[in-house]
């Protein structure tokens, strides 16, 4: 069982942080964490520095819809540096929220709602780079 543990992959995802009236940030952590068999690094836009280094070791950034408005800068600085780096970009709509910018959407390479298992499966799939992937947790799909 050690060598199936250390086979597993461990994600470094890069998370938009910053002026956070609901708390999306923690929530998202809360969500990720609840489930155990995914392995991740966190890097946030407040605490780490955004340089080359840093981009080369991210496997996907992912944006809170929640805190585009208030981190309109950097959120947009994430999406840019998403397809200038070719890194996958999921974006994570706020909770219980069904109406999202469709222009920020359609710069997504994947788009979740708050359902763990649906962030990770977008991450490992986007990570994993399948061509025929239909984003399986879009709105259509929550209930």
């Amino acid at each position: 069982m050690s060598n199936e543990n250390q086979e597993r992959k461990v994600y470094n995802l890069l998370i938009s942080k910053g002026i956070d009236t609901y708390d999306e940030y923690e929530f998202y952590k809360e969500r990720i964490n609840s489930q155990k068999d995914f392995l991740w690094n966190e890097y946030n836009t407040e605490d780490d520095e955004l340089n080359e280094d840093l981009f080369d070791k991210i496997d996907v950034i992912v944006l809170l819809y929640g805190l585009y408005h208030d981190n309109k800068d950097i959120c947009d600085e994430l999406i840019d540096k998403s397809k200038e780096l070719d890194i996958p970009l999921l974006f994570v709509r706020s909770y219980g929220v069904e109406y999202v910018i469709e222009e920020i959407v359609e710069k997504a390479d994947a788009v979740v709602g708050w359902n763990p298992h649906c962030i990770v499966d977008a991450i490992e799939t986007l990570v994993e780079g399948e061509e025929e992937w239909i984003k399986p947790c879009d709105i259509e799909d929550e209930s």
